[in-house]
């Protein structure tokens, strides 16, 4: 099937929405916030927030969108009890633009109020955590005198008063320190994307510094346990470290997902890892998806993975991945050693747009599945409906 073709398996299709018009996304979640279903949506460009009231899942209806300055974009959101957290990033080489966090009360969600906006430096906040129980948000930011994004944590148990409570980075990031970037050299970079947290460990996706086990037991002094980089080809790129929270055939589990980035002639493949950490101190790569090439567009547009559904559960064993042009993708690792696809969705490309862009996916309390589109399709609420 050619990329630009929609197609389906195991996935039926229950609602869409342009959002207004907006049609560009980076990140989708839900949440139930009293007897109904909502989904916030950040954008790429030209809208910060959108907020759609998703309870009757064949008609979602927007009822609010939050604006962004012209100079930023706030294209990721997570939703913790009342109040939703927004990032605010510089967009592309854009000035002025505003660097941080922002935190807005969703009791009415037609009419968001802003309640206070974190500051960070560099070119601002671009992916995080959120422990809503704890209320500590865990972000990737940079800051004046750093080289890159790096690891903070930030408690917002007062949301109008967020404050830092410490950071941490790879040896090399700190050049207000007298530190040099290291392994840092022309295309290659070594930044956090972002966290995942489980517990006292922090998983975090370094890009090409690989991915980072980091103890959080002491919140005030994270350290290292162990790092993974992988050599060319296979480097590169590793966007987000996913644990699960059970075993699965006695062991400890972590789903690492590199982002293809350009078109797939270019960078080659890009691949979704399954590590065993049962011994986190020694990760083991022990087997890898991907999806097969044959029949894709492969200049329409990127094609590989992006970002997986962070369920940490992995519920019914499945990973539900946005892989670009290859739409929604959904794999089952009951056998972590073989995972296997179950079901996928491609979604139908809008006029003027090449291929489809999948750039994220959640899946709510109700089994329901949400992907949105970077480019101009909007978002889409689907139904996995195959094996379990």
């Amino acid at each position: 099937m050619p990329s630009n073709d929609p197609s389906s398996w195991n996935v039926e299709p229950l609602g869409h929405s342009d959002l207004n018009g907006h049609g560009n996304g980076g990140q989708v979640s839900v949440a139930k916030l009293g007897e109904r279903h909502y989904a916030f949506v950040g954008h790429m460009l030209g809208m910060g927030t959108s907020i759609l009231d998703v309870s009757d899942p064949g008609s979602p209806e927007v009822v609010a969108q939050i604006p962004i300055g012209e100079n930023n974009h706030s294209h990721k959101v997570r939703v913790c009890g009342d109040y939703i957290l927004v990032n605010a990033e510089q967009l592309g080489a854009r000035r002025p633009f505003e660097a941080g966090l922002r935190i807005y009360d969703i009791r009415d969600p037609s009419s968001p109020e802003e309640v206070s906006f974190f500051e960070t430096g560099g070119k601002g906040v671009h992916k995080y955590w959120v422990d809503c129980d704890e209320r500590l948000a865990y972000i990737a930011t940079e800051d004046e005198g750093y080289h890159g994004a790096f690891f903070m944590a930030v408690d917002f148990s007062e949301p109008e008063a967020p404050r830092e409570v410490s950071r941490w980075w790879l040896p090399g990031q700190h050049l207000a320190g007298g530190e040099k970037p290291g392994g840092d050299s022309g295309r290659v970079s070594y930044r956090l994307h972002h966290p995942v947290v489980l517990g006292d460990r922090a998983y975090l996706g370094y890009w090409d510094a690989g991915y980072v086990i980091l103890d959080i037991s002491d919140l005030e002094r994270p350290e290292m346990v162990s790092r993974r980089c992988y050599t060319p080809p296979y480097g590169g790129a590793f966007h987000t470290a996913l644990p699960i929270a059970r075993k699965i055939g006695g062991r400890d589990w972590l789903v690492v997902f590199q982002e293809s980035l350009t078109l797939y002639d270019r960078e080659g493949l890009k691949l979704m890892w399954v590590v065993d950490i049962t011994d986190e101190e020694n990760p083991v790569s022990v087997s890898t998806f991907s999806v097969p090439t044959e029949g894709f567009d492969l200049d329409a547009g990127r094609f590989g993975p992006h970002q997986p559904h962070e369920d940490l559960d992995a519920t019914d064993d499945l990973i539900y991945a946005a892989w670009f042009g290859g739409g929604l993708r959904v794999v089952s690792i009951a056998d972590p050693y073989r995972p296997v696809e179950v079901g996928h969705y491609i979604p139908p490309t809008p006029e003027g747009q090449d291929s489809i862009q999948t750039n994220d996916v959640f899946v709510d309390d109700r089994g329901l599945v949400y992907i949105i589109d970077r480019l101009n399709r909007g978002l889409d609420i689907l139904e996995y409906t195959g094996p379990r």
